[in-house]
């Protein structure tokens, strides 16, 4: 049909697109307990084939996307926007409060993150703007949408997609 507009999607994920980071998440008045898990990261995005018949190259995709996860990795994920922890920064690191629970992280240890928990849902998000940011450098006219999923456990992901160029 004429003027149809065909989308195509390109997805990279598995292999290097991973990180190991402590954290915990509040929820429901509770903190949990510190834990780790080693995440998985895909990334998939939607566009038009273009005249060099690609949607996006790969290689950048994955290059890009592997940054963004070693600054997460061997890293605490300390979420600056959860209204739930006091939070204090000194010279030499991080002081974490929550109720009767205190934690003093190194800065070399942290990770700030500008979100409110350290929920899969949340780091998917942090992780798709982050990688907008650095996909402006390259055409990315053709593309329509952009979706990252983040994997806590083998049978855990959580997904985040947005829209881009409408």
């Amino acid at each position: 049909m004429a003027g149809t507009q065909v989308m195509r999607k390109v997805k990279v994920e598995g292999g290097y697109l991973n990180f190991s980071s402590a954290h915990f998440i509040t929820y429901s008045g509770k903190c949990e307990r510190l834990h780790g898990h080693n995440y998985g990261v895909l990334v998939e995005v939607e566009g038009e084939l273009g005249s060099d018949g690609l949607v996006f190259d790969f290689t950048i995709l994955k290059k890009r996307t592997k940054e963004i996860c070693q600054q997460l990795d061997h890293r605490f994920l300390l979420p600056v926007r959860n209204p739930h922890l006091e939070l204090t920064r000194s010279s030499d690191g991080w002081e974490v409060r929550f109720r009767e629970r205190r934690y003093v992280f190194p800065h070399s240890d942290v990770v700030e993150l500008p979100i409110e928990n350290s929920t899969s849902e949340l780091l998917a998000q942090y992780i798709c703007e982050k990688l907008c940011q650095v996909l402006e450098e390259y055409p990315t006219a053709g593309l329509r949408s952009i979706m990252v999923g983040v994997e806590e456990a083998p049978t855990q992901m959580a997904f985040y997609r947005q829209e881009l160029h409408l």
